[in-house]
């Protein structure tokens, strides 16, 4: 497979230089909705911020000739017309929503980079090309998981992996469930879903060190972490902080400090093979002179080892109760979730790995330690995971960056790899 051509007749090292003006300008574009003074970006799922980046999206995917759908779970869907009615679909995306005072290329990295490869395969099919299957620009919600749990609620519920209607009905700290927020901002659709890709494909910042330390330009994703997720709430009395007596105390918080440096420690257990995290409180009634009744706050268990995985998840119930019993208070388990450990397939990494590889790029085999919506497919679909590197290792941060160079390498291995997926080449 050879695609140094520009179809437009300037020479070009690679399909990315066609499109690469594009990606800056959309990164840019999106980053205008929820942008803040830091250089960051705050847009949460369904808020009036995602929904004016959304209609951005609607917009130019429109332009672009494509037809625009909307599910009932707000995932947005481009469809373009490469081979005609009936083929199969290649699907490429991310999501648009992000974390509070986030960056700007997490997740947005991968919706624009869909869209400029939607339109370098437009050029191709232009210049005469001809295609055997469809491509699909999608907008997934709520991937983050920063405003409605869990995360990958909308690929989640595309594959039947979370059904819809608990999809909609899961709330924000301001009890707002995800189908009132979608509808109030235009979103909540009612088309009907494209069918399961033939393959689907998601261009990401690593969020790590590995590819910098290492001086490759694109990772290829072979392997998940897996994870285990608990919802906690420690349940004490509400008193006041001055005359209330030390000895009868029943302290909420305190009980989730106690677990918050269990949980830590509990990583140490098992150096570098287990990642742990309290993330999310919230308090109440949270003054500064009542004791704190109720403390809700998120815990995380990440591991590549099964065992390891297992063992700390077991370990970490037993130190939550532990920290409760200490404390004089009660806790509860509200919800529990554990996503597996899984290998990628091996067909679609070695398709990316000869695309980039082909182009010129020091290419890595990688794990994936954080979720992505491409992990919803897989045993559905054949899925690809490329990574670029991330500056520092730096995310979910204001100073999330992507050397330019990294990111023309990673759309250019996308579009070649989009396109030999869509030309019925497997095996580039």
């Amino acid at each position: 497979m050879s695609i140094d051509h520009d179809p437009s007749g300037h020479e070009t090292t690679g399909w990315a230089m066609l499109d690469d003006g594009l990606l800056h300008q959309l990164l840019a574009e999106f980053s205008t909705f929820g942008g803040l003074p830091n250089g960051g970006v705050h847009r949460l799922t369904a808020s009036a911020e995602d929904g004016a980046a959304r209609d951005h999206l609607r917009v130019w995917l429109l332009g672009e000739g494509a037809e625009v759908r909307v599910d009932r779970a707000g995932n947005m869907f481009g469809l373009f017309d490469l081979a005609g009615p009936g083929a199969p679909i290649v699907m490429c995306g991310s999501h648009l929503d992000t974390q509070p005072n986030g960056g700007k290329l997490d997740g947005a990295l991968g919706v624009a980079a869909a869209c400029c490869t939607a339109r370098s395969l437009l050029f191709l099919k232009r210049d005469g090309h001809a295609f055997e299957v469809n491509f699909c620009v999608v907008n997934w919600t709520n991937e983050e998981g920063a405003r409605f749990r869990p995360s990958l609620l909308g690929s989640g519920s595309y594959v039947g992996a979370i059904a819809l209607d608990a999809a909609l009905a899961a709330a924000d700290d301001d009890g707002v469930t995800a189908g009132e927020a979608l509808a109030a901002i235009g979103y909540l659709g009612q088309d009907e879903p494209p069918p399961l890709p033939a393959a689907y494909l998601e261009l990401h910042v690593e969020q790590d060190v590995r590819l910098e330390e290492n001086g490759a330009q694109i990772g290829i994703v072979v392997r998940n972490w897996g994870a285990a997720k608990l919802d906690v709430v420690f349940t004490g009395e509400q008193t006041h902080t001055g005359p209330g007596s030390m000895a009868r105390r029943r302290d909420a918080l305190l009980g989730a400090a106690h677990a918050v440096t269990a949980i830590r420690a509990l990583a140490d257990r098992w150096p570098g093979a287990l990642h742990t995290s309290v993330a999310r409180m919230l308090l109440s009634p949270n003054s500064p002179n009542t004791v704190a009744a109720r403390v809700e706050m998120s815990v995380e268990i990440r591991s590549a080892d099964d065992a390891i995985l297992s063992a700390a998840h077991e370990a970490a119930n037993v130190l939550l109760q532990e920290a409760a019993e200490a404390a004089g208070i009660a806790c509860a388990i509200a919800s529990e979730t554990r996503r597996g450990i899984r290998m990628l397939p091996g067909e679609i990494a070695d398709l990316t790995r000869t695309c980039a590889r082909e182009a010129g790029y020091v290419t890595m085999d990688v794990d994936t330690v954080a979720g992505h919506d491409a992990l919803s497919f897989l045993g559905r679909c054949p899925t690809g995971l490329i990574f670029v590197p991330s500056v520092d290792g730096i995310a979910h941060n204001p100073r999330e960056e992507t050397a330019a160079a990294d990111l023309a390498a990673g759309l250019d291995t996308l579009i070649r790899a989009a396109f030999a997926l869509c030309s019925g080449d497997r095996k580039a």
